[in-house]
């Protein structure tokens, strides 16, 4: 049983799964658009972490399918750096 909703698409994510992934992170919008962008990087057949543009896309169709704003990258890296030193 797979954790996660398996994609249709690496362009686009549905509402649908944008929830699941949210849920999954219990919310934490950052968190869901790792998952997200790992998930495409699997779909790609890539092993490799995401980077801060793959995740910032991640968030950007997160986002996008629950009819919000697209997020700033330079926000999103300052999130993800605070994190890491956390």
């Amino acid at each position: 049983m797979a954790r996660y909703p398996v994609l249709r698409s690496l362009a686009t994510v549905s509402l649908e799964e944008a929830l699941a992934y949210l849920d999954n992170a219990d919310g934490d919008e950052l968190t869901a658009a790792d998952n997200l962008a790992r998930d495409r990087n699997r779909l790609e057949g890539s092993t490799s972490t995401p980077d801060e543009t793959e995740i910032h896309h991640a968030l950007f169709l997160l986002r996008r399918a629950r009819g919000l704003d697209a997020p700033s990258f330079d926000l999103m890296r300052v999130q993800l750096r605070r994190r890491q030193a956390a």
